[in-house]
């Protein structure tokens, strides 16, 4: 999966593609905290200890891209999104994984008037209700508008509802504590949307269920929204790969708190997402710029970096734990057995 990049200058920046959804952990339990990162198709898992990188899904075996999510109520698997054979005409979805890797169930993205010919699934999130959420981008400019939102229902998300297809370049996915959906449009004027509760219980209320729509974060500032996380303290962390590159710190209210990083000197932040010691991960895209082209993803340009922050709690020059990456577009924190 690739999504490519143009600028606003008439052309249009589109952006390709965390989620901070987790398995409830219980007390005395022997999980880990792990970084799951995908990459040239392929998915690597760093230990947070150690920052060591292993392969655990290559590119050969099948392609991932996007959000990780931990299933609820399983022994370490998790969902991605996964588009291998797509030249060959195969439809691409999620798929379940077990804790090693092994792939499973496949679910395909339904089919919707309009889509892009090539679609691009991306975020995934779990509610309380074991309700599945997931984000297909849709077109990768600012006239897109045929990015999706989509509830899979337990327990063998066979069946869906379509919230809507009219999102601009859908991404990141997350839950807060009301249950309310939040869902990245990653172009400007770049907004965090909020989908409110009640959401349809199962497939036979996809018509009469409202689909409550509002603006959450919507920053001048920021135009190109692409990773939410939660922050320790309960407000939100929101990065931005591009107009202008930085992640932000916003509180329940939606409001500016304060700039987390900025700069030239910090790549392109897209996903983020945040361990419990307060460490924020980001995936930085590598865009670069040549001669009569328009920014875009480099040749192994790309990185995974952390932040941490003082005892003052001001953060500190992000650090590069891994590096020489094609578009890594993600990167999401499971819990996993040592």
């Amino acid at each position: 999966m690739r999504i490519q990049w143009l600028l606003l200058s008439g052309v249009a920046l589109g952006l390709a593609a965390l989620s901070f959804a987790c398995s409830d952990r219980d007390k005395g339990d022997t999980t880990v905290e792990k970084l799951f990162s995908p990459q040239n198709n392929e998915l690597d898992v760093y230990d947070l200890k150690t920052e060591a990188k292993t392969v655990l899904i290559p590119n050969t075996v099948k392609n991932v891209n996007g959000q990780a999510c931990s299933v609820p109520g399983t022994d370490g698997q998790f969902l991605i999104a996964e588009d291998i054979g797509q030249s060959t005409g195969a439809r691409q979805g999620w798929m379940f994984f077990e804790a090693d890797g092994t792939p499973g169930r496949k679910i395909l993205e339904p089919v919707t008037e309009g889509e892009k010919e090539t679609i691009e699934p991306y975020g995934c999130v779990f509610d309380k209700e074991k309700r599945l959420f997931v984000t297909d981008v849709g077109n990768e400019d600012f006239t897109g508008g045929n990015g999706k939102l989509i509830v899979f229902f337990p327990p063998d998300y066979e069946k869906y509802c379509l919230l809507t297809h009219t999102l601009t370049v859908a991404l990141t996915v997350a839950l807060d504590d009301d249950g309310s959906v939040l869902v990245a449009q990653a172009v400007p004027p770049g907004q965090i949307l909020r989908f409110s509760p009640p959401f349809p219980k199962d497939e036979t209320e996809c018509d009469t269920a409202p689909v409550n729509q509002s603006v959450f974060i919507q920053d001048p500032d920021l135009l190109t929204p692409s990773g939410i996380a939660r922050a320790p303290n309960g407000n939100w962390y929101v990065s931005s790969v591009f107009l202008p590159t930085g992640i932000n710190e916003y509180n329940h209210d939606g409001k500016l708190v304060r700039k987390i990083i900025s700069g030239d000197d910090i790549g392109n932040p897209q996903g983020v997402a945040v361990a419990s010691d307060g460490t924020i991960y980001y995936a930085d895209l590598g865009l670069v710029t040549e001669p009569g082209k328009l920014p875009g993803p480099g040749d192994k340009t790309g990185t995974v970096r952390k932040v941490t922050f003082d005892a003052q709690g001001n953060a500190r020059t992000p650090v590069i734990i891994g590096s020489g990456y094609d578009f890594p577009d993600a990167v999401s924190i499971l819990r996993v057995k040592e």
